[in-house]
């Protein structure tokens, strides 16, 4: 729910900024694109918030987040990137960008962490179907055979 509240916040501060002394379908244009880009990142978010509701409370599958949080990071990387390139034609202050680009460190860091359990997961799976088992218990040492 905060990673809403804060995108809420981050297009409302967008909003604020491009408010003031740009000319009026430079603020149409440049608040239509943050617009749809911001869209495309609440249905992203959205996506993970019903995942988490759907676990309530239990521990959530490292690979299912993994996935989820994919379509996250890439729109994060449009927005950061149309801001930067936009700066001054959409008079978007750095702060905003600065937090837009705080925000997605986290996401990315979540994220990372995920994939990188998921990517163990998988590998001791198949260990473990290959007859391997690496990674849990160690194996016994075979006892001795003949006469002591």
């Amino acid at each position: 729910m905060a990673r809403t509240q804060r995108g809420l916040l981050l297009s409302s501060l967008f909003m604020l900024a491009i408010g003031g002394a740009a000319p009026a379908w430079a603020q149409q244009s440049c608040g239509d694109d943050l617009q749809k880009l911001q869209q495309k990142r609440q249905a992203a978010l959205q996506g993970i918030n019903d995942m988490v509701a759907a676990a309530k409370g239990k521990q959530l599958d490292p690979a299912a987040f993994c996935a989820r949080s994919q379509p996250l990071s890439a729109v994060e990387v449009q927005m950061i990137a149309y801001m930067e390139k936009n700066k001054d034609w959409c008079q978007i202050p750095d702060d905003v960008i600065g937090q837009l680009k705080a925000t997605h460190a986290k996401s990315v860091g979540f994220s990372t962490k995920a994939c990188t359990v998921a990517a163990q997961m998988k590998k001791m799976k198949e260990q473990a179907a290959q007859g391997g088992g690496a990674g849990g218990a160690p194996q016994a040492q075979p006892l001795p055979a003949g006469p002591l």
